[in-house]
């Protein structure tokens, strides 16, 4: 039996990632992002109603047309976390296999999400949701295993193949970070398993990897404490004050409304993708807003929203992608 890993999108860029390995006759696809230098991803940007042959050629998302070449069944379609730049093709790429989405909850509730305002293609393929920690069988001699890792986007995994011909591991986006709010430490413990056990292949993250002046990325315990000492002046002043930050950014979005709950000031987290990203969390239990919190999406009530904050600016924390 042998192994082949298909790079087919990803390795020579940053975003637009996509992998398939496949084992035998068996084919597992990992993830199917998008682009965003490609295109201008914004509040007002809307691809869906554009075909996939045009983004390829644009070079938005992964040219799986290389796939034609590849002599195997799909078995499944796996995605390790729900940044655009891997599931951001999905509803692009995935109708074309006969085979399920998996991903963890808050994953492939956004997948769901960015199927649903899909105008050009019908996406079918059932979605199976996977907790980190839990195994599913693909086939007859593949196991998929999600392995808890910590990133900017919560539940972000290792998704590890379980062969007869060895173990594959996936790890891109990921930061090992054992004292996020919204996300357990890695499992740490799993992964010394796994490297006991033998790994046949590691697919993983380099960007940045020559940059021998970063040595590590700081964990989200320090940002807390960074931006607290900043956020706790203004607050108290009498003027108007505005935070942006990423819209999938969880645990800093928890942070933010943390820091300003006790506060006099509603808190309005403004904009479309800040409404998908953090009403999915909502619903899932992830986010835990106060009471003093909002969020809309809607342009019209983005839009009403400063002019709101406007008349008594000291009232309001607008917090913007």
């Amino acid at each position: 039996m042998t192994v082949e890993v298909i790079a087919i999108g990803g390795y020579e860029e940053v975003g637009k990632n996509m992998t398939a390995v496949k084992v035998g006759e068996d084919v597992i696809i990992f993830d199917m992002g998008i682009h965003l230098d490609r295109i201008s991803i914004h509040e007002d940007t809307d691809i869906d109603r554009m075909h996939s042959l045009d983004l390829i050629e644009r070079g938005v998302i992964p040219d799986d047309t290389i796939m034609k070449d590849v002599d195997g069944k799909v078995k499944g379609i796996v995605f390790s976390h729900g940044h655009l730049d891997h599931i951001g093709a999905v509803a692009k790429l995935a109708h074309r296999y006969d085979a399920p989405i998996i991903g963890t909850p808050y994953t492939t509730a956004l997948i769901e999400k960015q199927i649903k305002g899909e105008r050009k293609f019908k996406v079918n393929n059932p979605i199976r949701p996977l907790n980190p920690g839990s195994k599913i069988k693909l086939s007859k001699d593949i196991t998929l295993e999600f392995v808890q890792s910590t990133h900017s986007i919560p539940q972000a995994v290792f998704p590890v193949l379980h062969t007869n011909e060895g173990i594959i591991v996936y790890a891109l986006d990921f930061k090992f970070d054992n004292h996020q709010k919204v996300s357990p430490p890695p499992d740490y413990n799993r992964l010394r398993e796994l490297g006991r056990k033998g790994v046949l292949a590691l697919i993983v993250e380099t960007t940045n990897a020559i940059n021998y002046t970063e040595t590590r990325t700081y964990s989200e315990k320090v940002a807390r404490i960074i931006l607290e000492d900043l956020m706790r002046e203004p607050l108290n002043a009498k003027e108007g004050m505005i935070v942006t930050t990423f819209s999938s950014h969880i645990e800093r979005i928890q942070t933010i409304a943390d820091i300003a709950k006790d506060g006099d000031r509603e808190i309005l987290f403004l904009g479309r993708s800040m409404e998908r990203f953090c009403g999915i969390a909502q619903n899932l239990g992830i986010l835990k807003l106060p009471a003093n919190a909002y969020v809309y999406g809607s342009p019209k009530a983005v839009n009403k929203a400063p002019m709101k904050a406007e008349e008594d600016r000291d009232k309001f924390l607008l917090v913007t992608t």
